[in-house]
């Protein structure tokens, strides 16, 4: 699916250099992800994170990337701890 799509923004909000550097942070991202951990990444997230380091100022591509996929991992633990923490309030056991 294209960065592009995943983010629902206008395509004139932003030059085709600007959805370039995004796009190909998002891919970056996206590898690491696959790479590192091998879970499956909330990709709406993971846009809507490359996006919002790209307004901030951001304009490297690795370091987008990085910081994405960093925040995805922390993101997709803390998921992981609620599902955990609201399953033994619950009584379920794993």
């Amino acid at each position: 699916m294209s960065f592009e799509v995943l983010t629902s923004v206008s395509k004139a909000a932003y030059s085709k250099v600007n959805w370039h550097i995004m796009a190909s942070a998002y891919e970056q991202a996206t590898f690491m992800l696959d790479a590192s951990d091998g879970q499956p990444q909330n990709t709406g997230r993971l846009a809507r994170e490359v996006m919002r380091l790209f307004n901030n100022g951001k304009r490297d591509v690795s370091l987008i990337a990085s910081l994405a996929a960093d925040r995805e991992r922390t993101m997709g633990f803390s998921a992981e701890m609620q599902q955990q923490t609201s399953r033994t309030r619950s009584g379920v056991r794993e």
